[in-house]
Parts: structure tokens; sequence; C-alpha cells
């Protein structure tokens, strides 16, 4: 694993660590987390939680023809990025696989200094939206580091462990090309595309690597088994995300497997010998427990972690909505990436 030293000492100086994180901007007093009333007043919600609801309600064929049309990989639009700037690619393929994983990138050239690569969200169903675009877009823009979404295979037509072997495969093979160079890439993922990424670096530590030099986990789905004592008692504040919902997908993504089984939910298998992670959250959302837990799994296996929890804050919260408590988690998300790549010492 890569040294980060002195990213390494930072977190586990600061612990928990709310207000301020990971060589923040500014100090505590001079930006102070958002409060509840500010993050719950954010924009955006409405209309991803009413989707969500409709989709639910779906009989099964009906809610298969509809995600199907979601999951073709889509680019960011001209409005947001230049068409200069983005480059579309397959990585990785091999044997039935020969077409390879179809990864978009934002800005490569960059890729020189260091790149974050994402895996979306969208409970192992529904592809990426464009809020992941506009979020990844002022991420890596504001980072000064290029960005490679991967379009990793996901259900019915693509059950477990298509999605976990794409994104494995794919990492690999961005790395053996010297895409993803030693010490300066960053492995994100929001919802399940973070309980995905949790479980793609643990088979790298694995198998030998190669790992990032930190891993970004947004709101991350680490338990699909929905197990968590919180799920229940967090159902009436999540405004985006059901227990029901997420139930049929994970029987949809888990196929002829255990849900519990590791590599479905990372949050039972080991955390040991893991990059330094930044961890965000929001207090309202349904998946509150995984991301508790998975922080002191974390830290009980001397992980370094920076959690933030903000208050009044939905499922996934810096991607589907926008105002204050989204740029003052970007704020950090940007000086962990730019931190963890060595861009900034």
């Amino acid at each position: 694993m890569n040294d980060s030293s002195s990213l390494t000492q930072e977190l586990r100086a600061e612990g928990d660590i709310v207000p301020r994180i990971v060589d923040a901007p500014t100090s505590a007093s001079e930006d102070p987390m958002p409060s509840r009333e500010v993050a719950s007043g954010q924009k955006g919600i409405g209309l991803a939680g009413a989707l969500v609801g409709v989709l639910s309600r779906l009989p099964q064929p009906a809610f298969e023809a509809v995600v199907r049309r979601t999951q073709a990989p889509s680019k960011p639009s001209r409005r947001l990025v230049a068409p200069a700037r983005v480059l579309r690619e397959r990585v990785g393929g091999a044997g039935d696989d020969a077409l390879g994983v179809p990864v978009t990138w934002i800005d490569k050239p960059r890729s020189t200094l260091g790149t974050v690569v994402h895996l979306h969200g969208g409970a192992y169903a529904i592809g990426e939206a464009p809020g992941h675009w506009t979020w990844f877009e002022e991420l890596t823009r504001r980072a000064d580091m290029s960005g490679a979404m991967v379009h990793y295979r996901m259900p019915p037509s693509a059950p477990f462990p298509t999605a976990l072997d794409d994104a494995v495969g794919a990492i690999r093979a961005l790395v053996a090309s010297t895409d993803l160079s030693e010490n300066r890439w960053v492995l994100s993922g929001d919802s399940a595309g973070g309980g995905l990424a949790l479980a793609a670096v643990q088979r790298l530590r694995d198998e030998g690597g190669p790992l990032p030099a930190g891993i970004l986990l947004l709101s991350p789905w680490t338990d699909l088994t929905l197990g968590d004592p919180l799920v229940g008692t967090q159902a009436s504040s999540d405004r985006l995300l059901t227990a029901d919902a997420l139930a049929r997908c994970a029987r949809d993504y888990a196929g002829a497997f255990a849900l519990d089984d590791p590599r479905i939910s990372p949050r039972s298998g080991s955390v040991a010998g893991l990059p330094p992670v930044l961890l965000v959250a929001g207090s309202d959302e349904l998946l509150l427990g995984d991301a508790r837990a998975l922080r002191t799994a974390l830290v009980d296996a001397e992980v370094p972690v920076a959690y933030v929890e903000q208050p009044g804050g939905q499922h996934d919260y810096t991607i589907v909505t926008t105002g204050p408590a989204t740029q003052w988690a970007l704020r950090r998300q940007i000086a962990f990436v730019r931190r963890a790549s060595s861009l900034d010492l």
C-alpha cells in the first residue's frame, strides 16, 4: 500500500472530524458545518424521491424494462462539460467480455496529476444520473484531477458478481495501461457504488493490489441484508429511499448468492489494511447505520478515517441535493482527494 503518511497522520489526529477534516481550506470557526435547518432545506430531493417511489411499486417485468433503459452508459451533458473534455473508451476486455468495461473520462490528460475513479450509485439497478455528472465534474475540476466513471453492468441482465468483476477489472486495466499512476488515484463511490467500491478494494487487497491512495465513500450501502436496527428508525426521515425498494434491488443484485456474503455486503468483510477513507453521510438517511458501523470497523482496524455526518442531510445529499451543505462537504472531498494523491503536501 502507498505511504500517504502525512494524510494518515492528519486523519488519525482529527478522529471524527466534524466540522473540519483533512486539510480543510479554512479554519473550523471560519467554515462551520451547515446547520440541520440549512441541510434540510436543500433543493433536489423531491423528484429523485418520487422516482424511487414509483419504481418500487412497479411489477417486476415493468421494473426491469424501466431500469434497463437507465443502464446504458451516459456522458455528461454538453452544457456541463465541453465534448473535447470527454473521452469514452473500453478497458480490460478478455474472453467472453472481449469488449471490455466502458469508462468515461473527464479531462483525461490531467491523469498525470491524479485521477478519481468513480462507481456510481443507483441501488445496483439504475445507471448514473445527471446529478452524478454534476458532482463528479465539479469535484475533479476543482481538484485539478481527471475523472474516470466506470460503467459496470447490473441486473437483471448481469447480477452478482458481474459488477464487482467489472470494477476490479477496469481498475487493473487502467493501472496496467499507466492511466492510473501509483499513489495518484482515489477510488470513490456513492450509495450502492460506495458498497461496490469497498468490496472492490477488499478484493484488490486480498489479491495483491493495486490499491488506491484513498477511498471516498458517500452514503455507502454496505449491508444488503438491511439488518441494521437504524433502517427501521430512519425510515420516516429519509425522503429518497425506502427499505422495500432497496430489498427488491438487493435480491436482484445478489441473484443466487446470499445477501450476507461479504463480497455483496462488504460491511461484514475485513477492512484491515485499507487506504485512508473519507466517509460522508447524512443524519436523516435510511443507511445511516451502515455509515456508522463502517466508521467503527475502520477505527477498530486502525484504518485512517475521517467521518462527516451532516445534521439534516439526506441519503447521498452531496449528489442529489444542492445548497450550502453540499458545497461544505464538497470542499472536504476536494481537499481529501488532492491530499491523498500527493497534490497538496
